[in-house]
C-alpha cells in the first residue's frame, strides 16, 4: 500500500482503502479503479489523498472486475439550494397536507379506542404547525420534488406513528416529537443521487450501500436544524434498526432503540408493503399484516406490534371480500373482531349462485373460512 496525492493519481490506479468524503460517507470502495473522472471528483471534493495499493494499470483493473467492480460512484448530491428557492413545490406540499390532514386520508383504514374527532383535530394542529415552519416548509417541498410517492408515504407514515403515539399516552409535546421524525424520516432520500428513489429494478449491492446513506444522511440535516427537537432527528437516523440488531446504520437491539424510532419504523414497513413502488406493486393489506405479526420480537417489539394492529383494518366495512370457500360477501361489522376475522354477509354462493336473501357469516366463529381478498365485482 502507498499513500499518494490527487494530485500526481492517474487512470488506473486501484484504492487501497475506501475514499470518505468530509461528512464520513464513502465515495469510492476499496478495490476500485480509478478513472479520469473519478480523479477529477476527487480533486474537485478536495480530497488530498488516497490510499492506492501497489499493483496499477492493467493489473488494477482485473483486480477491480475480480472484486466485483465494488464501485461506488462518487456522487453528488442534488442541487438542494435551488430546489429549496422554488416556490411551487413548497406551496404544492402545503396543499397536500393541507388536503391530507382535511380529509382524514386512509382513516377509512384505521379503528380508533379514542374518540376520533379529538384525534382529528390533534393530529391537523401538529402537522400544520409543523409544515408552517419555513425551514421545515422548505424541506417538505424538497421531498415533494425529489419523489412524489416518497412525499405521499411520509404523510401515512406521520398518520400511522400518531396513532400509535396516541394509544400510548404520549402528551401533545412528545406527539409533536413523534409526528415531526415520523413526518421527516426519510429526509435523507432526498441527499442521494437524483432520481435514485426511482430505480425501477431491484438495487445492485452497491447502490443498497448508498441507499442505507439516507439514514444518516438524514440526521446530518435534522439535527443541525433548530426547528427538529433531538428525538425527531434519531427517527431519521434509527428507523431502519430492528430489534435483534439486524438493522442499520448501528446494529442496535430491543430497548436501546429510542421508542420513537421503533414506532415509526413499524409505521415505515407497514406502508411501504401496502404501496407500490417503482420496482414492485403494493403488497395486500393481509399480506402486509401477516408480515408484521412474524416480525414481532425478530425486527420489531412485540407489544408495539400488537398496539398497532389493534388500530387497523383491512377490509373496512362495506368491502367486497372473497372467501377461501369460494363465496363472496361484504363486510358489515370489524368492531371487538380479529382483524382478519370481520362479520360479513354473504350474497354469492362457491358456484356463482347469488342470493336472494343475504346472510350473515360471524368469521371468528368459523374458523375453517378465511378472507382471500378482495371480490373482484
Amino acid at each position: 500500500m502507498r499513500i499518494v496525492a490527487t494530485a500526481e493519481l492517474k487512470p488506473g490506479d486501484v484504492l487501497e482503502k475506501a475514499v470518505l468524503n468530509h461528512s464520513g460517507i464513502v465515495m469510492l470502495e476499496a478495490g476500485s479503479v480509478l478513472t479520469e473522472h473519478y480523479i477529477e471528483r476527487l480533486k474537485a471534493l478536495r480530497i488530498k489523498y488516497v490510499h492506492l495499493s501497489n499493483g496499477s494499470g492493467q493489473t488494477g483493473g482485473e483486480l477491480g472486475r475480480k472484486r466485483g467492480e465494488a464501485v461506488i460512484a462518487a456522487w453528488e448530491r442534488p442541487d438542494i439550494a435551488a430546489m429549496k428557492n422554488d416556490d411551487r413545490p413548497r406551496k404544492e406540499a402545503g396543499r397536500i397536507i393541507g388536503e391530507f390532514v382535511n380529509r382524514g386520508l386512509m382513516m377509512e383504514q384505521i379503528v380508533l379506542p379514542f374518540p376520533e374527532a379529538n384525534f382529528r383535530q390533534t393530529f391537523r394542529d401538529i402537522v400544520l404547525e409543523i409544515s408552517r415552519q419555513p425551514a421545515l416548509a422548505e424541506e417538505l417541498g424538497i421531498l415533494l420534488q425529489t419523489d412524489r410517492i416518497l412525499f405521499e408515504h411520509a404523510l401515512n407514515v406521520t398518520l400511522c406513528s400518531s396513532i400509535m403515539g396516541i394509544s400510548r399516552g404520549l402528551d401533545k409535546s412528545q406527539m409533536y416529537e413523534l409526528a415531526t421524525g415520523a413526518l421527516f424520516c426519510d429526509i435523507g432520500m432526498t441527499r442521494l443521487p437524483v432520481d435514485f428513489t426511482k430505480v425501477n429494478r431491484k438495487l445492485n449491492e452497491s447502490e443498497q450501500q448508498i441507499l442505507r446513506q439516507h439514514t444518516s444522511e438524514g440526521y446530518r440535516v435534522l439535527k443541525g436544524m433548530k426547528e427538529i427537537p433531538s428525538l425527531s432527528a434519531q427517527c431519521a437516523l434509527l428507523h431502519h434498526e430492528r430489534y435483534r440488531g439486524s438493522g442499520y446504520p448501528l446494529g442496535m437491539m430491543n430497548d436501546k432503540i429510542p421508542e420513537y424510532a421503533q414506532i415509526v419504523a413499524i409505521a415505515d414497513v407497514y406502508n411501504a408493503l401496502g404501496s407500490p413502488r417503482h420496482h414492485r406493486n403494493a403488497y395486500g393489506p393481509a399480506e402486509a399484516i401477516e408480515y408484521l405479526s412474524a416480525s414481532g420480537n425478530y425486527d420489531f417489539d412485540w407489544e408495539l406490534i400488537r398496539s398497532f394492529l389493534s388500530h387497523v383494518i383491512i377490509y373496512p366495512v362495506s368491502t367486497r371480500v372473497k372467501l377461501s370457500s369460494g363465496q363472496l360477501a361484504t363486510v358489515v361489522e370489524t368492531s371487538g373482531r380479529p382483524i382478519q376475522r370481520p362479520q360479513v354477509q354473504v350474497f354469492r354462493e362457491s358456484d356463482g349462485r347469488d342470493i336472494i336473501v343475504p346472510y350473515t357469516l360471524e368469521l371468528q366463529s368459523h374458523t375453517n373460512v378465511v378472507i382471500v381478498g378482495k371480490a373482484d365485482n
